[in-house]
């Protein structure tokens, strides 16, 4: 799960229309992108996610997935990639208060982030994500890889 957060950090930046380039991700294209889909879920606006502002995100994303499966539907895979999700954000709920903050939504993607970025340029270019797979832990596929 930790080794998608760049990844789809940068794929969140573009959508949010954080970033400049579609080459390179930018440490401050993967802060935009965050702080874009934070305020997006805050329903209540009081600056974080809650349980059910998390749980709906995650939902509606699965939901978008299911419909373009070849399934057109939530398989049980799905589902369990689902409850990995909800079961990720409530690990970054460090201070186990129930919320997300910025700074607990960021903390991963930033050190994940830091880690591909060797040159410490404040970028990451696909040669930097290449080289950093093997390189850096929270930036392993293989331990995401679907198990035969």
């Amino acid at each position: 799960m930790r080794s998608m957060t760049v990844v789809l950090a940068a794929r969140l930046a573009l959508a949010s229309g954080c970033m400049a380039e579609a080459q390179d991700s930018s440490r401050e294209d993967l802060v935009c992108g965050y702080t874009t889909v934070l305020k997006t879920w805050d329903r209540d606006r009081d600056g974080r996610l809650n349980q059910l502002e998390v749980a709906a995100m995650v939902n509606e994303f699965f939901q978008r997935v299911a419909k373009t499966s070849p399934e057109g539907k939530m398989t049980d895979d799905l589902e369990k990639q689902r409850q990995m999700f909800l079961s990720f954000y409530a690990s970054q709920d460090t201070d186990k208060d129930g919320y997300l903050t910025i700074e607990e939504f960021l903390k991963l993607p930033l050190a994940s982030f830091d880690c591909l970025d060797e040159d410490h340029d404040g970028k990451i270019s696909r040669d930097d994500a290449f080289k950093g797979i093997n390189r850096c832990p929270s930036a392993r596929l293989d331990d995401y890889a679907p198990k035969p």
